[in-house]
């Protein structure tokens, strides 16, 4: 059972500092976590220094504090005074930054000497700029633990901000697995014809999401019967676009948008593909496990944490003929007894690793073990 740590009959109050809530598998964990924090032991209030987003809802639905803002440039000071000013009033005794929020987060925590300031790493960067990775060096140093949500993460954070390894704590992210699980699976009907298979990836339109590529090996098998849906909105939509349509693909992939009902698109599906270049962890890779699809995915290390090839099917991350080659396997085997039974496995892994009631259970010990060495270090 946990407990406050300072034995005190008032909630210790948590400020979560991020940009905004849109789409994302980041952002979507931070919404489940805060909602599986004991509110018997937790006030948690959330500050928005850009927008609201998707899944603002769900927060206040459930009585949770949030607070926007609205930044409106690259370098925001009247932004960073804003923050500074809520943090004063709210006065927490934690504060969790992720994404965008780590700067202004931080440094604000660290002026109003917030004893406990934790920050959550949620993917590689290797494509970052010099300025962002300066900052984020200099603000590193006032975080009191980071979060990695993969090995591959915290490698890439000793080798990219020069991090001690004793400062940074693997917590994989979880997810809420009853939402996929009470998800009735969609049965396809059967006829003498053969099926259109349908395939479908979700991820930000980005060079890491590996899109392009996607495309490309889809042009390699485009006379198979299929039809492939891409979910997500970005910078690349419209040369992913101008991509499809030059390659005369226009009747086979559809980019779609954003899609709020996660569960319900992936029920719609019959195989997920994921082409990413690189990847922290790939909280959706999960969720369609949990949908019990077939998942093609890419060798990378921090998607190599999740998946397996006795579980999936692992292809070269960029590499255009083998993605092709495994797409054509799956649409020629996609009702076969293996592909099915190595779907449920990966299904009952993600159940007993992944749950959103595990990650927050770890989260929650690491606040009250950050908070005990504080009260130990200033008794």
């Amino acid at each position: 059972m946990l407990k406050n740590p300072s034995n005190q009959a008032s909630k210790i109050k948590i400020v979560y500092v991020v940009p905004t809530l849109d789409s994302g598998g980041a952002e979507r964990f931070l919404v489940d976590l805060i909602l599986n924090l004991d509110r018997d032991i937790y006030e948690a209030t959330l500050i928005l220094f850009k927008r609201g987003g998707l899944w603002l809802k769900e927060l206040e639905e459930a009585n949770v504090s949030v607070i926007i803002l609205n930044k409106k440039y690259l370098i925001d000071f009247a932004n960073f005074l804003s923050i500074l000013k809520n943090l004063k009033k709210i006065k927490p005794t934690i504060v969790h930054t992720q994404l965008g929020g780590d700067l202004y987060g931080r440094l604000a925590a660290k002026i109003l000497n917030i004893p406990v300031i934790i920050s959550t790493e949620q993917n590689l960067n290797p494509d970052e700029k010099f300025i962002s990775n300066a900052i984020k060096k200099i603000t590193s140093r006032m975080a009191s633990k980071i979060v990695a949500i993969s090995g591959a993460v915290k490698n890439d954070l000793i080798k990219r901000y020069k991090i001690s390894a004793d400062k940074i704590v693997v917590i994989y992210n979880g997810l809420n697995i009853n939402k996929f699980l009470n998800f009735n699976k969609e049965i396809k009907t059967t006829s003498s014809e053969p099926r259109k298979i349908i395939l479908g990836t979700i991820g930000r339109l980005s060079p890491q999401k590996g899109h392009s590529v996607l495309i490309n090996a889809l042009a390699r098998i485009k006379d198979l019967n299929f039809e492939f849906l891409i979910v997500g909105a970005g910078p690349l939509k419209n040369s992913l676009n101008k991509q499809i349509k030059g390659l005369g693909l226009s009747d086979k992939i559809k980019l779609i948008g954003i899609v709020e009902d996660a569960p319900a698109f992936l029920n719609s599906l019959d195989a997920f593909v994921f082409p990413s270049l690189w990847e922290g962890q790939g909280i959706v890779l999960m969720e369609a496990a949990l949908t019990e699809l077939p998942i093609i995915a890419s060798d990378v290390d921090g998607i190599k944490e999740v998946l397996n090839q006795e579980d999936s099917y692992l292809v070269r991350a960029g590499d255009e003929k083998d993605l092709a080659d495994k797409i054509s396997w799956l649409l020629n085997n996609i009702d076969s007894a293996p592909v099915k039974e190595r779907s449920l496995r990966l299904k009952n892994e993600i159940i007993n690793k992944f749950s959103i009631t595990k990650t927050a259970e770890e989260y929650q010990k690491l606040y009250q073990d950050l908070l005990k060495n504080y009260e130990n270090t200033t008794s």
